[in-house]
Formats: structure tokens, sequence, C-alpha cells
């Protein structure tokens, strides 16, 4: 399998369009994404102003599938 494109980590910057995950639920725990040409970020919406994780579509995409199928546990992908 190949690896994961490059994961960065940043802070906001004011060029995303941020929307909140369909998967949040109404506690306030809410991850946002939001789509940056080839790869896609991803904050916690409390903190807007805090880290943003940017990672390749691909990566996302192998994410988001894990998470949706309940194929992420502690130490296992």
């Amino acid at each position: 399998m190949a690896q994961p494109s490059t994961v960065r980590v940043g802070y906001e910057d004011g060029r995303f369009v941020w929307r909140k995950s369909s998967y949040s639920d109404h506690n306030g725990d809410c991850v946002e994404l939001a789509e940056a040409g080839h790869s896609v970020a991803f904050r916690d919406s409390k903190d807007s102003q805090g880290p943003v994780i940017s990672v390749g579509r691909r990566a996302a995409a192998v994410f988001v599938s894990a998470m949706t199928e309940g194929r992420l546990s502690a130490g296992r992908l």
C-alpha cells in the first residue's frame, strides 16, 4: 500500500472556507474541514485560531472511510 501524503500542521490564515463535519455531534465536539487545492485541512471547531492539519485528498479519503466503517481503534487502522 502506498504511503499517505505528507501531513502538514499549521495555523489558520483565512484562506480556507470551513465547514462542519456531518459526523460532528451537537455537544461541541466538532471537526471542521476545508478543501485546499490538492489537500484537505482539518481543525477543531472549538479552537478556530488553533492548529490545522492538512493532508492529501487520498489520505483524507482513507481516513474518513476508516472512520465511517468503524476500522479505527487504538493502535489499529
